[in-house]
């Protein structure tokens, strides 16, 4: 024995100067990406029947769908790894001179180290014992913590709106997040989309590390998701929740990695269609029951349909495959709840602007404001509450509308048994209307929406958002391998005024520079006290603009009872957030309580002879382009101790490095010398 081991040690040394030439190569050249979560490893050992161990015994993998298989040889104390794997179902073959052929099947997920054990029986290797293996809940070689969503809960799990977020809500730990207002929850104008909103174990749900196939997949600036791929795309969605490896963590939320499906050599697809419509539903208790007063549809409105397809299969049997996913989403639904709204009384819009003026005392003998008297017809008859209602009169059951096309495709081509290649492209792009909390009136030929609020946020928005994404794989040897990979993002989300674009001010008579700069072209906002605002929502329109460009290269190596990976990535991100808070302008109406007469004005009077008790504007005359970088490297080890005890170990470390802009518009207040200086960026190419 020890003869043996001086005949190895050189060797080995070797080996272990290969293995520290590549990770330099890996860090130093191969430029960024993500941690390398998209793969699963097959390990497992070879005994015969007495439970000795039989080394230098060959293994080999092949993957059901493609064909594409790999062979090792067992090491001197019967182990064998497979690493790299995409997950599938795979056969695992033993043969062993004087032994009969050991056949195992197992299905591997993302982040999975299942385990084949093969217990050999004498015979001639032309016979074979198969096993139908499957892998248990609990993998013994790895402490991380996953939740897997296969590919068969994908396809068959029900789902009001094939959102992938909803999968990821159903493993354990994980639910949506506490506020449905959140910014990554689409009923926020940052991000228009169906529902990102998901928190484990407590976490915010911006803490979440979201990637796709590997690669980043998140938006930065507000906490959102960059693409999500349409459900019959997705091969399963892998969530771990806890004990991370080095190679998956940037984050104290969840890891969340969606895999998208390939080809394979049979041709397989789908075709679905999916709608719901009101007529099947039971009307909802909180609309109120039509009258003579409150003529409205006694049910909310609802037509939604969710269509598309799938296929997949051979180009070139055994060598290359393509799939590709189509989906279109089209809703018209109603308001949650119906929108109560005050407005000016029946005998009020009958009076009209002079009478109501007259008949405050505060404002007895004032003019009437001919600004204030146009924007005064914007508001609509009270429809509830009955004719003396001052408060609430008003409802409204709008119709919010919402379409997205969906459009995935992934190619995967094998060069030859060493090098593999794949290359998938996704597209978000959903419009979506929100709407006023006021029908909209016309004014001049001009349609005009009279406004949701301060906060509304109603008008159209439009969210589009693009992945690229190319994964290389080059196998120096069985127990040697390396993946490159290289991935484009860019997010788009956009949200405008109601009013945005028609420049409607002019129309009430307000001054002609009262607009400026593109993004101040709808109506002022206009609160009088008491009673619903007219005019554009505050803080839009604006725009959430990203461009992330990432590569990344990892290892992966097998010697002895180790199964050694190292992996370094780099990001380049550039990101533009314009909004405004007053763009258009903002004027109040809310005069204090009178000491002599001990009444406070009507707000509705003070509108109408233009005694604003506040004006304010705010718009952002230069658009920040921020650009920021984020380097990081890891190395991890799975160190087969014993056969009952595996240590998994390792080191990760990023750098986000602070945003720069890249117009040198940012500038800072120095305490210690009492001056404002500008931050000029390091890095200046877009």
């Amino acid at each position: 024995m020890k003869d043996q081991d001086v005949h190895t040690r050189e060797p080995r040394f070797r080996q272990y100067l290969l293995v520290l030439a590549v990770i330099v190569c890996v860090v130093l050249v191969s430029a960024p990406a993500m941690a390398q979560v998209t793969t699963a490893d097959v390990v497992g050992s070879v005994t015969d029947n007495s439970g000795a161990v039989v080394p230098d015994t060959k293994v080999t993998i092949t993957n059901s769908g493609t064909n594409d298989a790999r062979s090792v040889r067992t090491n001197s104390v019967g182990e064998f790894v497979f690493t790299l794997l995409l997950p599938g179902r795979y056969s695992v073959r033993v043969e062993a001179a004087g032994f009969k052929s050991f056949v195992g099947n197992v299905t591997i997920s993302a982040g999975d180290r299942a385990r084949v054990d093969a217990h050999l029986q004498v015979g001639a290797t032309t016979e074979t014992i198969e096993v139908q293996a499957v892998t248990p809940l609990l993998q013994t070689d790895s402490s991380v913590v996953t939740a897997t969503v296969t590919e068969r809960a994908v396809e068959d799990l029900p789902m009001s709106t094939r959102n992938l977020i909803n999968l990821v809500q159903l493993v354990p730990g994980a639910n949506e997040a506490a506020s449905i207002s959140g910014l990554s929850s689409g009923q926020r104008p940052d991000d228009r989309r169906q529902t990102n909103s998901f928190s484990v174990h407590g976490h915010d749900d911006i803490l979440n590390n979201e990637l796709i196939d590997g690669t980043d997949n998140n938006e930065r600036i507000i906490g959102t998701i960059g693409v999500k791929p349409s459900i019959d795309a997705i091969q399963e969605v892998s969530v771990q929740t806890n004990e991370y490896a080095p190679e998956g963590g940037r984050t104290p939320g969840a890891v969340v990695n969606v895999i998208t499906k390939s080809g394979t050599n049979k041709f397989h697809g789908s075709l679905f269609e999916f709608f719901q419509n009101n007529a099947l539903n039971a009307r909802n208790p909180f609309d109120p029951v039509p009258n003579a007063t409150t003529p409205i549809s006694p049910q909310s409105e609802l037509r939604q349909n969710d269509f598309g397809g799938s296929i997949g299969g051979p180009i070139i049997k055994n060598r290359t495959f393509f799939f590709g996913a189509f989906e279109e989403f089209r809703q018209v639904a109603g308001v949650q709840n119906p929108i109560f709204s005050t407005v000016p009384t029946l005998a009020q819009e009958q009076a009209g602007p002079a009478a109501i003026v007259l008949s405050d005392p505060k404002t007895a003998g004032h003019p009437v404001d001919p600004i204030a008297a146009k924007l005064f017809a914007l508001y609509p008859a009270p429809n509830t509450g009955g004719p003396g209602a001052t408060s609430n009169n008003f409802v409204f059951d709008p119709n919010k509308t919402q379409f997205s096309t969906t459009v995935d495709a992934r190619i995967d081509h094998k060069f030859n048994e060493s090098n593999l290649l794949y290359g998938r492209y996704t597209l978000n792009n959903v419009t979506t209307d929100i709407p006023n909390n006021l029908p909209s009136v016309s004014i001049g030929g001009t349609v005009v929406s009279p406004g949701s609020g301060p906060f509304g946020f109603s008008g159209p928005a439009k969210d589009v958002a693009h992945s690229l994404h190319l994964n290389y794989t080059h196998i120096f040897n069985p127990a040697l391998l390396l993946e490159l990979k290289a991935a484009y993002t860019r997010i788009n989300n956009f949200s405008d005024s109601a009013n945005g674009g028609k420049n409607p001010a002019s129309l009430f008579g307000f001054p002609s520079n009262i607009n400026f700069g593109p993004s101040a072209t709808g109506l002022p906002l206009i609160s009088p006290n008491g009673f619903q605002a007219l005019g554009d929502s505050r803080f839009i329109p604006l725009q959430d603009l990203n461009n992330t460009f990432q590569y990344s290269g990892a290892v992966t190596y097998t010697f002895g009872k180790h199964s050694f990976k190292a992996g370094a990535a780099l990001l380049r991100r550039q990101a533009r957030e314009v909004q405004s808070d007053n763009a258009n302008g903002r004027y109040d109406f809310a005069l204090p309580k009178d000491p002599i007469l001990n009444t406070t004005p009507s707000g509705l009077a003070t509108f109408l002879i233009g005694a604003f008790t506040g004006v304010n504007r705010s718009a952002s005359l230069f658009a920040p382009d921020y650009r920021m970088w984020e380097p990081g490297f890891y190395a991890q080890d799975n160190w087969k101790i014993k056969r009952w005890l595996t240590l998994n170990y390792g080191f990760r470390y990023d750098v986000y490095t602070p945003f720069t802009e890249i117009h040198n518009h940012i500038s800072n207040f120095d305490l210690t010398t009492g001056q404002s200086r500008f931050d000029l960026s390091l890095f200046r190419r877009r």
